[in-house]
């Protein structure tokens, strides 16, 4: 998800990709908020959206992250297993606890006035991540346990493994009691997919009515589902693969025409991430103790500032340098990135 890595990469695709998942990130956490804080109805339209968008959005990070650990990685012994998990404590760790530890602030210094209360700062960091922070939190976990794929057959047993781990969540009810635990084995199927990507060297272009298919396929499904009021963990999982493809293959084939707002927002994809609830809920706040109800002007408002808030913060944090480093350590310490 970061700046560096769409720059090294060049990876078109997964950028796109990245930016489609923060902006339905962006929208599933500023929607929730609105409608618990009344601001805006919580009707069918607002309940299928937010249930469809989380079937997928946090799923394509992984698989991003997946594919790029997998092509730009090496690790397959105990010395690069040791030099990988030193580069996540810095680049995964760093931003976590600088952004939980400033959510967490915020949550305590204005609890009367947020949506969700929080618990104290070392559950919060250690044991149970806030939102939308446990992403880092579940990644690098999953990179403790999963190396790089030496060829197929290893990429068709980590496949196996990972089909197995998420299986054990869904028959076992959605846990393990340790969230650490619970989390890998949610979401490590995710980004093992994306690690089969590359290993696989899947063609994905030149398949974009195949794209457009499925992606119509997904939208109808999702809109049975809920019509039909299923609430299932199995059909969550097999809705958020059908989503996960149909995004990738169509984004794919449209490298080159997602046009010059896309390709800023590939930039700021990791600030946006970390930082839009810091804007959005201040906004809010603000905007209630004067006064304003009007949803309008909420949205209006709440929105611009997700984006717009952490894209300067992310400016003057470049410029500042040293306040760099808590977006990306990794500039201040050699040749480290996230993947």
């Amino acid at each position: 998800m970061s700046e560096q890595t769409a720059v090294r990469t060049r990876e078109k695709w997964v950028d796109d990709v990245k930016v489609i998942a923060c902006i339905l990130v962006v929208l599933g956490h500023f929607f929730q908020s609105m409608t618990k804080a009344n601001i805006l109805p919580e009707n069918d339209l607002y309940k299928w959206f937010n249930t469809t968008i989380y079937y997928f959005h946090v799923p394509l990070f992984f698989i991003c992250s997946g594919y790029l650990y997998q092509k730009y990685s090496k690790v397959n012994d105990l010395k690069s297993w040791k030099r990988n998990v030193a580069k996540k404590v810095l680049v995964l760790g760093v931003p976590y606890v600088t952004f939980s530890t400033a959510t967490w602030i915020l949550k305590t210094v204005f609890s009367g006035n947020v949506n969700d209360q929080i618990g104290g700062l070392g559950d919060t960091l250690l044991l149970h991540p806030t939102a939308p922070y446990w992403y880092l939190y579940a990644l690098f976990f999953i990179f403790l346990v999963t190396p790089t794929f030496a060829n197929i057959k290893m990429a068709m047993v980590g496949l196996i493994v990972a089909f197995a781990a998420k299986l054990l969540i869904l028959v076992g009810g959605g846990g393990t009691g340790v969230y650490a635990v619970s989390t890998v084995l949610a979401n490590e199927i995710w980004f093992v997919l994306g690690m089969s990507v590359c290993v696989f060297d899947l063609q994905l272009k030149g398949k974009k009515r195949q794209g457009t298919i499925i992606g119509i396929l997904f939208l109808g499904l999702s809109v049975a589902v809920y019509r039909a009021d299923i609430q299932n963990s199995d059909v969550s999982f097999v809705l958020g693969l059908i989503a996960c493809v149909a995004v990738i293959l169509m984004v794919a084939n449209f490298e080159g025409k997602s046009g010059k707002a896309v390709s800023f927002l590939a930039k700021y994809t990791m600030p946006i991430f970390l930082m839009h609830t810091l804007f959005a809920a201040p906004m809010r706040s603000v905007l209630l103790k004067l006064g304003i109800g009007s949803s309008v002007i909420h949205v209006v408002l709440g929105l611009g500032i997700s984006f717009i808030g952490p894209i300067i913060a992310a400016w003057i944090m470049k410029k500042t340098k040293w306040l760099e480093f808590f977006l990306y350590p990794n500039k201040f310490f050699g040749k480290a990135k996230l993947r």
